[in-house]
């Protein structure tokens, strides 16, 4: 067997003789012996009422301590002294040495944990009677680990308790900690860490800031909106702040340039206007002679406008007549190639005041879809798209060169769709009026007035800002087809009776009235400054010299019922179509109409007006027309748009008015 290591005090004692004890020392051991027989009844005591450590469970029997009394008696017997303690009993210096070591070894195993067990019973009592619910060790000592005297083969044995009961003492003084945060709970450190926590958060905000400059935004992860700034479909790679902004600039301008000033989102033009008060400092300041000059630049092109009699609605950028009989055309991407309709494309039509090399097309059809691509002719990128779950639209127009759009089906409602803002506005009927179905208007060039074709000879007249009722226009029979004059002054209208009226619109007065020479049913009108298309069911379209009236306006009739018909005689009868002229539009300068009809595949031709002949070159029997359903030109007549039956918007490049 391993001999049993002994404590630093026991081996101290080994050397010491008993011979040399001192009375002093005797009386010393006897206040040992006496505080060893009260902490012995003490743990007896604590050990009956179930309060005793789990090491004292086991305390020492009665004859232990009969022979641990013998000894004692034996060592320090009578209170003899030096002479006492040198009888018989010392004669073996061997079994007084192992009677020491004993007796110290009690001492460090029970004697410790007495005081230890009397310590705790103090603190518990202490903490009782001052109603503290919990026990915390200010001291931060480790009274375990500073026992030198401690057995090591105890220490062996009971060391995996010691480190969880180390753990658990950590345990609670961090839950005692946290749970007196409170009034009752002053942490030493707390002050200073309330000094550093502004910095610690203006140091944290530096640090997202950073964070963010350094990943940049994604496209992808982001909401499904920032899809549309990627360039192309598969970018994944996370955008600078920076090129994040220039491209939300872009798309800004791209969306809602055509009907608002967006200068301001323009990079470019910010910079310049940055660099322009310098410039002009470097001049000689704002009341230089360079700001008199840009006056002066002024004034004379608006004297050059005034004094000129030609139209300031030719729009021809080559300033030429277009060439009779032969058009030069070309055909360029499909302009809703990108997404096309999937069911009949019921209304085309270029934003009137888009740039006019790549103006901005508005597609809608029966698939219930509005959708804008910008044109550029190889592109023509898409912008955004619309759906309106509960309107087929049949007719659709943009409010003059604002952003809105008018849309309506066979609905007793309409639509109103804002594109700068986004806000779409449901008018659900009209005020005053029955009308089942409003799928036929037209606006004015201003779009200050909303024209619908009501029933029994009604035309309906809607405010363009307020959507509200104006008034109402009646003409003999049933109303098929509405215009307006292109200064928007008045309105022609034309139905089942054959007759023409023309009304004006601010007075709501019939000026005139003429019949037809056609005499059938009016299918499709169209007007500009000198002159006036009128299509009929039977495929023929009579061409008329357009002269306001001098009619006051006041004069006239309330309505055209009563005004008697006059009779005026075409400049030309147009005879292509063989059936109904179901759609009639002039070109931006007025050389060029177009008339087309939805009853027979193929079914477009394009009138060379100041000639009245047709063009016999374009369109011919291989073009890919199907059944035309709309037909529009853009500013500047660059571009020729049809749209057909399987929704695709046909797009066509009138070389004339391009610029060589």
């Amino acid at each position: 067997m391993p001999k049993k290591k002994q404590s630093k005090k026991a081996q101290e004692q080994k050397h010491v003789s008993p011979l040399n004890h001192s009375v002093d020392d005797a009386q010393d051991d006897d206040k040992a012996i006496s505080r060893r027989d009260n902490r012995t009844k003490k743990t007896n005591k604590t050990s009956s009422s179930g309060k005793v450590h789990k090491d004292n469970k086991h305390a020492l029997s009665e004859t232990k301590l009969a022979e641990e009394a013998a000894l004692t008696a034996m060592l320090f017997g009578g209170g003899g002294g030096v002479g006492g303690a040198s009888s018989g009993a010392w004669a073996d210096d061997d079994d007084d040495d192992d009677q020491i070591n004993d007796t110290s070894a009690w001492d460090d195993k029970y004697g410790n944990q007495n005081s230890e067990d009397d310590d705790s019973d103090k603190e518990e009592k202490a903490a009782e009677s001052s109603g503290d619910l919990f026990a915390i060790d200010r001291s931060g000592e480790d009274i375990d680990e500073d026992d030198d005297d401690a057995d090591e083969r105890s220490d062996d044995e009971h060391q995996s308790d010691t480190d969880s009961d180390g753990d658990d003492d950590e345990f609670e003084q961090e839950v005692n900690k946290g749970s007196m945060q409170g009034a009752a709970w002053q942490d030493p450190e707390s002050d200073s860490d309330s000094d550093d926590s502004d910095d610690d958060d203006s140091d944290s905000e530096e640090r997202i800031m950073k964070t963010k400059k350094q990943k940049g935004v994604s496209l992808v992860d982001g909401p499904n909106r920032l899809k549309k700034l990627r360039r192309y479909r598969d970018e994944t790679d996370p955008l600078s702040l920076s090129e994040y902004e220039l491209r939300l600039r872009e798309r800004f301008m791209n969306t809602t340039s055509v009907a608002a000033n967006t200068g301001w989102a323009d990079v470019n033009q910010i910079q310049q206007k940055q660099e322009e008060p310098k410039t002009k400092r470097k001049r000689g300041g704002y009341g230089s002679s360079s700001e008199d000059e840009s006056e002066d630049e002024d004034y004379n092109a608006a004297t050059d406008i005034l004094e000129s009699n030609a139209s300031l609605f030719q729009h021809s950028s080559s300033g030429m007549q277009l060439p009779p009989t032969i058009l030069d055309v070309v055909r360029t991407r499909d302009g809703n190639l990108s997404d096309p309709n999937n069911s009949v494309l019921s209304a085309v039509q270029f934003h009137p005041g888009s740039d006019e090399e790549n103006p901005l097309l508005m597609t809608a059809g029966m698939d219930k879809m509005l959708r804008f691509f910008r044109i550029d002719g190889e592109e023509n990128p898409k912008i955004h798209g619309i759906h309106f779950p509960t309107l087929p639209i049949t007719c659709a127009s943009f409010l003059g060169d604002s952003g809105s759009v008018v849309m309506s089906g066979r609905r007793p409602f309409f639509y109103v769709y804002d594109a700068i803002s986004g806000n779409i506005q449901k008018i659900q009927s009209i005020i005053g009026r029955k009308e089942r179905s409003l799928e036929k208007f037209t606006v004015s060039p201003s779009g200050d007035v909303i024209a619908f074709v009501g029933n029994d000879g009604y035309i309906i007249l809607v405010d363009g800002k307020s959507r509200q009722w104006i008034g109402d226009l009646k003409m003999n029979g049933s109303v098929r087809a509405i215009t307006f004059s292109e200064d928007g002054e008045f309105i022609m209208g034309s139905g089942s009776d054959g007759d023409v009226y023309k009304w004006n619109v601010r007075s709501r007065r019939c000026v005139e009235r003429f019949h037809n020479e056609d005499g059938t049913i009016t299918s499709a009108l169209a007007a500009t400054s000198n002159f006036l298309a009128v299509g009929s069911e039977s495929g023929v379209v009579n061409l008329y010299t357009e002269k306001y009236s001098k009619t006051s306006l006041y004069g006239g009739s309330d309505s055209g019922v009563g005004l008697n018909a006059t009779e005026r005689n075409p400049l030309k009868s147009i005879m292509n179509l063989t059936t109904s002229a179901d759609s009639l539009k002039f070109s931006a300068d007025g050389q060029i109409l177009a008339l087309s009809t939805r009853r027979e595949t193929n079914g477009l031709k394009l009138l060379h007006v100041p000639t009245q002949t047709v063009f016999s070159n374009w369109p011919t029997s291989k073009t890919p027309l199907k059944y035309v359903w709309s037909t529009d030109f853009s500013p500047g007549s660059k571009y020729f748009a049809v749209g057909n039956d399987h929704g695709k918007c046909l797009l066509y490049r009138l070389k004339h008015y391009w610029d060589e």
